[in-house]
């Protein structure tokens, strides 16, 4: 997994320089507000319920929100660099206890932009500080996130997102915490 993050470094600073070179314009700088859905990843805890039914939580479903920056060079319309630090939680259908798994995502995202509708990323993600919060009716676990891949399709506001991710938990235990999403996004 280094040698993936360690690649995908060099190509977002290899990328950078020759834009940087072709071009001495001001970078454009935007205001980026997005919010998605994920499921996936493996199970990191099954909720019992009174009634007896239960609720499995996986480590990469959940919404997500986040606030970030498009930058992007005006002559060099093709490419643009995106970077979001955010929160994304899941909970559970429980009414007596706030179960959930919260964790905020960074993201640094290099994409293609064949027209101004259309993005084609790649970049990386890192689920910074997540922890499964028991609300008292267990112990909080934290996990610690490996940086991971994201890839992203976008149409104009909305785009598909799969992430890839694992996290470790206090005891050692490694889990997926891969997952697909819908996301949608605007700049200001």
């Amino acid at each position: 997994m280094r040698k993936k993050l360690i690649a995908l470094i060099v190509l977002i600073l290899s990328f950078t320089t020759v834009l940087i070179a072709q071009n001495t314009s001001i970078i454009t700088t935007k205001f980026l507000a997005e919010a998605g859905l994920h499921y996936g990843g493996e199970e990191i805890a099954i909720i019992e319920f009174e009634d007896g039914d239960e609720q499995e939580m996986l480590a990469g479903q959940g919404l997500t929100i986040a606030l970030g920056g498009e930058f992007s060079l005006p002559s060099f319309r093709y490419a643009l660099l995106r970077t979001t630090i955010g929160f994304k939680y899941s909970t559970t259908a429980a009414d007596n206890a706030n179960i959930m798994f919260l964790r905020y995502p960074l993201n640094v995202m290099v994409y293609a932009a064949p027209t101004t509708d259309i993005r084609i990323g790649i970049g990386t993600t890192k689920h910074l500080n997540a922890t499964l919060k028991g609300d008292d009716f267990f112990p909080d676990v934290d996990f610690e996130s490996s940086p991971g891949t994201r890839v992203e399709f976008g149409y104009k506001w909305a785009a598909l997102v799969i992430n890839s991710l694992t996290f470790t938990d206090d005891f050692g235990f490694e889990y997926d915490g891969g997952s697909i999403g819908i996301t949608f996004s605007g700049t200001f």
